[in-house]
């Protein structure tokens, strides 16, 4: 039997592009958009292992679990 990964939901509206999620992601699904008033992170979910480090990271909730 296949075992489910479940991975965070991510919305962009609340990042503050302090890149803290970044660097804790293990597999590099997460990245940075800067690019003049566009400062986020873009979150590629096929890279996405759900180890949710993104999720306990953020400081502004722009991640969030799959129950």
């Amino acid at each position: 039997m296949k075992k489910t990964i479940k991975k965070p939901s991510f919305s962009s509206h609340n990042c503050i592009a302090c890149w803290k999620c970044v660097e804790a992601c293990p597999r590099q699904a997460i990245r940075k958009v800067s690019f003049l008033w566009h400062k986020h992170a873009v979150f590629t979910y096929h890279n996405c292992i759900g180890c949710n480090l993104c999720v306990k990271t953020c400081p502004k909730g722009c991640f969030k679990r799959q129950e």
